[in-house]
């Protein structure tokens, strides 16, 4: 049945390419006055791995008999063809009577979807995971809306919905955009399915919170964000307050509402092992001991409701000319859950929620033209209020202490994140006598202000290497030191022998570098780009990439994605590009766009 999917997908996609790539074909405008627009963006990408994956990570040296999934140099790992066709409509042009209505009266579809063949004709081990993944991988991906532990027993008030690999990694098709633009005069509204972005997004979207992002492969490092991004249902509104005030001139208020009763979308599920780009751990730990556990990774979605809308408030001018200032409210789920371990379901599997709040964000963000250093300088600081939290004990070993009477809870957090940037162009003509280089860098980071000794918070429940590959040599489990140690070192009562904790800590500070280089050449067909990022855990990341322009629809790009860490085996390991360092891949891509 997948070779047959294969074959016509492949058929389709070839005869779509021949009638794309006919001489002249550029967007579509067609119907009474060209009301009508077709453009879209369509691409086939090809990923190999460029070195093996460490048995802690994803795993080999988990289960003797050798399907454990991992990722081995030369494999295929991506086989991806995507497509985003967009459909737009001028309203104006259909029907001469509107345009005295509205200054602008647009609409738009856009679709978003993919198929990767990593299941059907990628390594034998992958069609292995989606016969095998509940039997062999001791663990269900499950999601629903409620859960509670009541008599003793884990219960799902509201039912289950038991997530399947190929539905998140294998193929996904949605209504990606579906709006109503409306403008006149000082204000503008867009009404659908829309996206927003309100932070800075170099790379990795560490400030970009207002919709959810994909995370099943890392975005801004795999995947491009903006493929990532997953818009919502939205109401979004722009009045312009004032031409000009003072030493103010383009005042803008914006405002935005998700209505939970209609739209609680979150990051989909990772599923653990399921996937060449799954982070680790591997899911099947535990699976040569002579009772392993089983367990439901549960995600807990937010129950549609109005209490759970999502609305932002903003407000941004320029202020002497040069410097555009913009300070913003807005709440949203966190892109990254926290697991809570709640007990034993009717099936005996251990449950663990993931959770996801409802988080303030409050930011001030500006640019300005510096003289100084002949660049644009950038600086953003957001105060993440009432993020949740992960601590070791208080979310999972009191659970297990309690012999899972009574289950985990989550603690709340204040977190500040922020970036200082800059943006220079320069010339060499030595290397380019025809174009500049563009330099893109900053600085972004974070610190969590409710850190204590006493509060000491881990990466989301992350597992040290270090703990994995102990149990892989005969030792205790992967996780089962997740005592008050975890929390509290500096309790004096707590033994000796305890007094070590297997979850991966998470500074109080920290953050990371990026940076971003390129360049065009052969007057404008090639483009050169070289990104590197450094975490302050000591992870370096370098992406190298070329694209090539055949004409203004055919591209074809290359990019090699390379990472390290330094020193011992739990250095530079944590959540950002510190879990890749396993993961180098090379890939090729051929894009068609309708533009």
């Amino acid at each position: 049945m997948g070779t047959r999917i294969a074959r016509v997908l492949s058929v389709g996609a070839c005869s779509l390419a021949a009638s794309l790539l006919a001489p002249g074909a550029a967007a579509l405008e067609f119907g009474p006055n060209d009301a009508f627009t077709f453009r879209g963006r369509f691409y086939a990408q090809y990923t190999i791995a460029t070195e093996n994956t460490e048995a802690e990570s994803n795993g080999t040296a988990l289960d003797p008999a050798g399907a454990v999934p991992s990722r081995n140099g030369g494999d295929l790992v991506q086989q991806r063809n995507f497509m985003n066709p967009e459909f737009e409509v001028d309203f104006r042009r259909l029907a001469t009577p509107l345009e005295g209505w509205f200054d602008e009266i647009e609409g738009r579809v856009a679709l978003w979807g993919f198929y990767d063949g990593i299941y059907d004709y990628g390594p034998e081990r992958w069609r292995q995971v989606l016969a095998q993944y509940r039997t062999h991988e001791l663990q269900q991906a499950s999601k629903g809306t409620r859960v509670e532990l009541r008599d003793g027993v884990v219960r799902f008030p509201a039912g289950i919905y038991e997530r399947q690999a190929r539905r998140v990694y294998g193929r996904r098709l949605r209504v990606n955009e579906a709006y109503v633009d409306l403008a006149d005069g000082p204000w503008f509204l867009r009404i659908g399915r829309q996206a927003i972005s309100w932070g800075e997004a170099d790379t990795i979207g560490l400030l970009d919170a207002n919709n959810p992002f994909d995370t099943t492969i890392q975005p801004g490092l795999f995947i491009d964000l903006d493929e990532a991004r997953i818009p919502l249902w939205t109401v979004r509104g722009t009045y312009e307050v004032f031409d000009a005030l003072g030493p103010f001139s383009s005042g803008f208020l914006e405002a935005y509402w998700v209505p939970g009763w209609l739209d609680t979308t979150i990051s989909p599920l990772v599923i653990q092992s399921a996937s060449p780009f799954a982070p680790p751990p591997p899911a099947s730990a535990g699976y040569d001991t002579p009772d392993p556990q089983r367990l439901n990774i549960f995600q807990q979605l937010p129950e549609p409701s109005t209490a759970n809308s999502r609305w932002g408030v903003k407000f941004q001018t320029v202020i002497a000319r040069d410097y555009n200032v913009q300070t913003w409210f807005y709440t949203t789920f966190p892109i990254q859950p926290v697991p809570v371990l709640y007990g034993l379901d009717e099936n005996g599997q251990a449950v663990t929620a993931l959770k996801n709040k409802l988080t303030n964000v409050i930011g001030v963000a500006g640019s300005w033209y510096s003289e100084a250093v002949n660049s644009i300088l950038r600086a953003e600081i957001e105060l993440f209020n009432g993020e949740p939290g992960f601590l070791a004990y208080k979310n999972l070993g009191r659970a297990v202490e309690s012999g899972f009477t009574r289950p985990g809870h989550f603690r709340r957090t204040n977190v500040l994140r922020g970036e200082l940037g800059l943006d220079h162009n320069f010339f060499v003509p030595a290397l380019n006598p025809t174009s500049s280089f563009l330099f893109v860098g900053s600085i972004v980071w974070f610190w969590n202000t409710d850190e204590t000794p006493q509060s000491d918070f881990r990466a989301n429940g992350l597992l040290k290497p270090s703990a994995i590959r102990r149990q892989q040599e005969g030792g205790l489990p992967a996780g089962f030191y997740n005592g008050p140690y975890c929390d509290n070192r500096s309790d004096p009562s707590i033994p000796q022998a305890q007094r070590q904790c297997d979850f991966v800590n998470q500074d109080p500070a920290g953050g990371f570098l990026q940076a971003t280089l390129r360049s065009d050449f052969l007057r404008g067909r090639l483009t050169a780009q070289l990104t590197s990022i450094l975490t302050h855990r000591g992870a370096l990341t370098f992406a190298p990439s070329v694209l090539y322009r055949f004409d203004d629809h055919f591209l074809f790009d290359a990019k090699y994605v390379n990472t390290n860490t330094f020193g011992s085996i739990n250095n530079g390991f944590t959540l950002g590009p510190g879990l890749l360092r396993d993961r180098d891949e090379f890939w090729v891509r051929a894009t068609y766009q309708l533009n």
